[in-house]
């Protein structure tokens, strides 16, 4: 839900202790700001599966706050897409996520902190799934220690470190992240090779009909009912640590395979061998021009810098490159 009402807002007394990275900005914390060197590039593509507003009476209809392209490109904390009760997001990229050191996603949401008790959160919560193939999904292990005897309210708030491998667990403009490293192997899933991440909102009832479990058999207890368009989980963005792209960048000093010119006014053009194709993005990952040849008209751009992601020679690569 689309947080705005902090005077409403009240925190849950917590039961359990806290043993998860804390929120952004305090030592230990796994935050990272959309501004971060670290990201590579964004999501390009996002399908959303719109659940109830509240899941005990759907009657009352969908969620409807935002459309499917607020889940794409560079975060604001505004632009955002709603899932509601239980709903879903699939979100693609221009080139596969891999496994790298670290972290190789983020995911990120809008929680608001309760500013009559600073380190207290509005958390709406979702789990997230990869895919290799857009068909087999596998979720990251989420925990969740926050007490589930009594239901945390429309406007209740936790502590974030109560939490891990939960999307939407730090404040705007900064990304859960999330490593591939934490999945065991799977023969459905190549995690060198993610082109879909799943998004799932995080019902929050504690009530065993309608109740979702993290991967210890918890409930999962966050803020519920939230009967507005802007129900449950809040996508703002998906930023990308590590990609095939990327990875393939590390090694393209031994292939034949550059841009020219760079800077560029009118025409970027690819000495290659065999150029398949050319695709050009913004830095908010969006597709700005494209081309199944060696050279793309980029004369309409704006001045500012660019990505372009080209195949050629049996491989992939994304160079930066300046339009003037």
């Amino acid at each position: 839900m689309r947080k705005i009402l902090s005077i409403f807002l009240v925190t849950l007394p917590l039961l359990s202790v806290a043993q998860f990275a804390p929120p952004a900005g305090q030592e230990g914390t796994t935050a990272m700001h959309a501004d971060s060197s670290a990201f590579v590039a964004w999501a390009t593509g996002c399908v959303v599966e719109r659940g109830p507003m509240r899941i005990d009476k759907p009657e009352q209809g969908l969620a409807s706050y935002g459309v499917d392209a607020d889940g794409i490109g560079f975060p604001d904390g505004q632009g955002l897409v709603s899932l509601g009760d239980g709903g879903n997001a699939v979100v693609t990229f221009a080139s596969p996520i891999c496994n790298g050191p670290g972290p190789d996603f983020a995911v990120f949401e809008n929680p608001l902190e309760n500013a009559q008790q600073p380190g207290y959160y509005f958390l709406e919560m979702g789990f997230v799934e990869v895919s290799s193939d857009g068909v087999n999904y596998v979720r990251f292990p989420a925990i969740s220690r926050i007490p589930f005897d009594t239901q945390v309210g429309s406007f209740g708030c936790v502590l974030p470190e109560m939490v891990h491998n939960l999307a939407g667990k730090y404040a705007p403009m900064y990304g859960t992240p999330f490593d591939l490293d934490e999945l065991e192997d799977d023969p459905a899933l190549d995690k060198d090779n993610i082109t879909h991440v799943r998004i799932v909102d995080v019902v929050g009832n504690i009530n065993p009909e309608y109740a979702t479990y993290d991967s210890q058999g918890h409930v999962v207890n966050d803020p519920w009912p939230t009967p507005f368009a802007s129900s449950g989980f809040d996508l703002d963005a998906v930023g990308v640590i590590h990609d095939r792209a990327h990875a393939s960048v590390d090694n393209h000093e031994a292939t034949s395979i550059t841009l020219y010119p760079n800077p560029v006014q009118n025409t970027l053009m690819v000495k290659a061998h065999e150029v398949s194709s050319i695709t050009v993005y913004s830095l908010t990952g969006q597709c700005v021009a494209e081309s199944p040849s060696n050279q793309v008209d980029v004369a309409s751009l704006q001045p500012g810098v660019y990505f372009a992601r080209v195949v050629a020679d049996g491989t992939v690569i994304v160079n930066k490159f300046v339009k003037k």
